[in-house]
């Protein structure tokens, strides 16, 4: 039998092998390290592409609180305003659709849609025509073009980023608020200190809705009184009682309620009428929208250390000062503002208010939880991005 004998491959055999499986593992090594550097880069666009997805469907939220608000917008309105913010965002596409203030896109009759092909898109209803019934939001996609930084080594130039997101707008139903109370309609303080309508017939039956202007809104501005309605309350209000009312100004609570009316407890500490308009100095609130609760004609239920406050919407308030000086010639028997020389109307009468707030009811659009389409007069409007 034939011995058989092995024969060792030529050392140039050996060097052109290991040079080929060195170029293969280094460009698997390139490879993997430019998927996972491109990675990192997708992932900082896909925020970018999600910011500007939020900013798109906010736009077009706050066109429509606008509407809410009785400014004349219509369809074409809503699609300008997303169409600016995407430009301003790079996007290469977008698209809005409406839906009711849960998200749920929306048929033509307002409805929940029950197939795609009922959902209205933005801008398809054209300029002059309103946006459908109960449209209280729209959601948007947002697509973002962006070029492969270390991807071209493994053959890709360009990727695209998407996001969506929807916003919604409504009667606000939450924020962070000042800790008072103002009555729903204008009125005075008896000479006791109570609650009570005004009965000037010169004088008018409810607050008047100001405009934004330069310096200050366009508008009535009111001296709002701040009656004792009862149970030794100073119309103040116990939002956090981890809080004293003075931290509430400096540090507010964010608090939304499901409902109205709502019951809040009233604040007894010890001179929160000083403590409050020391707070809103040193917080610097003067010439700055604040939400305040208000209260319906009845207002106090309870009495004594029990008392609470019966809230029926959220006012938003242009502030221009608080004060406790009831004296005759003081801040709440003015008729001019010492701050802006412009004419005030007063709701101050007698000795019996314990001070005043003095500013203008105003329907700003304001960031915050919402709820139904239905606004009352002095009741402000949010814009919530839902998801």
């Amino acid at each position: 039998m034939a011995a058989v004998s092995a024969r060792r491959p030529k050392a140039g055999s050996e060097a052109g092998q290991i040079l080929v499986i060195a170029a293969l593992s280094m460009l698997a090594i390139i490879g993997g390290v430019a998927l996972v550097l491109e990675g990192g880069n997708a992932y900082a666009n896909q925020r970018i592409a999600q910011n500007a997805a939020d900013a798109v469907a906010h736009a077009g939220a706050t066109v429509l609180a606008q509407r809410l608000g009785g400014t004349a917008r219509d369809d074409g309105d809503v699609a300008d305003a997303m169409a600016e913010l995407a430009d301003a965002n790079g996007l290469a596409t977008h698209t809005g659709y409406y839906v009711n203030v849960t998200g749920e896109y929306i048929a033509a009759t307002g409805l929940p849609a029950i197939s795609p092909g009922e959902w209205v898109e933005v801008g398809s209803l054209g300029d002059g025509m309103p946006p459908p019934p109960k449209a209280q939001g729209v959601r948007a996609s947002a697509g973002r073009d962006f070029g492969a930084t270390f991807g071209r080594a493994i053959g890709f130039d360009e990727f695209t980023a998407t996001a969506e997101a929807t916003a919604v707008m409504g009667r606000l139903t939450g924020g962070t608020f000042l800790p008072l109370v103002l009555p729903v309609s204008p009125s005075e303080c008896s000479n006791s200190g109570f609650l009570q309508p005004f009965d000037d017939p010169n004088k008018a039956s409810m607050w008047f809705m100001s405009n934004p202007g330069s310096s200050h809104p366009n508008g009535t501005e009111y001296v709002v009184p701040l009656c004792k309605t009862g149970g030794g309350s100073f119309m103040f209000l116990d939002l956090d009682p981890d809080l004293s009312c003075a931290e509430e100004v400096l540090h507010p609570p964010s608090i939304q309620f499901d409902s109205f009316p709502v019951a809040i407890d009233t604040d007894t500490g010890a001179d929160c009428q000083k403590k409050i308009a020391d707070a809103i100095d040193v917080a610097d609130l003067q010439g700055k929208v604040v939400l305040v609760p208000i209260c319906d004609n009845e207002c106090i239920t309870g009495n004594g250390s029990n008392a609470q406050y019966h809230v029926i919407r959220i006012a938003a308030f242009y502030l221009d000062f608080m004060s406790f000086t009831n004296k005759k010639g003081g801040d709440c028997s003015k008729t001019t503002s010492p701050t802006y020389g412009t004419p005030m109307v007063p709701f101050v009468s007698g000795n019996g208010s314990d001070g005043c707030i003095a500013g203008w009811f105003v329907r700003y659009i304001t960031s915050g939880p919402v709820g139904s389409l239905d606004v009352y007069n002095g009741e402000a409007i949010g814009v919530q991005l839902i998801r």
